[in-house]
């Protein structure tokens, strides 16, 4: 009798180390593939974010490029007519056109602002790449409302020589031109503005910073 006793209680251990056995087995397997999984997902979280870093570090570049150019082509043309001004020629405003779209390109932004950047980027971080990329956009309708008024109003007068932008003197400037001189003048300074900024913030995305790091510059009013 304790023989049989004896058997059965070790039929029922067995029995429980092979349930025990499956269960570590089971477990192992979802544990296991779960953690493949998440593996995978943090593998594609790390393409997705190398790529969308390439894409804007691109972008921000060649706006670095292009606007830093025209911001020496600006700085040059209003120097120059500075001097011209303080020899006492009547020079007609300084004009500055863009060949192309006049505003900068953001399609760039808004594909890449829909590849779920929160899972990419640090908070901070996309913040300021969307503070900035408004400023751009602001800053381009800045220049299309003198753009407007240089194509309306300075342009066709130029046909007829310098005599119309100014005063019954000949010494000023019109308050119209000389308004608009003012905005070009606005213009140029947040372009720079812009450029510095850029340049930060594209160091910031190249590297992923996490840090409170903040490149854009004092904003505020513009003193009349």
């Amino acid at each position: 009798m304790g023989k049989l006793v004896s058997q059965s209680f070790l039929n029922i251990v067995r029995t429980w180390k092979i349930l025990l056995a499956e269960l570590v087995v089971v477990f192992v397997g979802v544990y296991g593939a779960f953690w493949v999984d998440n593996y995978r997902d943090e593998l594609d979280r790390k393409d997705r974010t190398a790529e969308v870093v390439a894409v804007l570090v691109q972008d921000l570049t060649d706006l670095i490029d292009v606007s830093g150019s025209f911001n020496e082509y600006m700085q040059d043309g209003l120097q120059k007519w500075d001097e011209a001004r303080q020899h006492g020629e009547k020079e007609p405003p300084y004009v500055f056109r863009i060949f192309g779209a006049e505003k900068p390109p953001l399609t760039t932004w808004q594909v890449v602002s829909q590849a779920q950047l929160a899972e990419l980027l640090e908070p901070n971080l996309l913040y300021e790449l969307g503070f900035y990329y408004n400023e751009l956009s602001g800053l381009g309708d800045r220049y299309v409302r003198y753009a407007e008024f240089t194509e309306s109003d300075v342009l066709p007068l130029m046909k007829t020589g310098s005599a119309g932008f100014y005063d019954e003197d000949g010494k000023e400037l019109l308050p119209r031109f000389e308004a608009n001189m003012d905005r070009l003048r606005e213009y140029h300074k947040m372009s720079v503005e812009i450029v510095d900024w850029a340049k930060c913030l594209r160091d910031r995305v190249a590297s992923v910073d996490s840090s409170n790091v903040v490149c854009r510059s004092v904003q505020g009013v513009t003193p009349m």
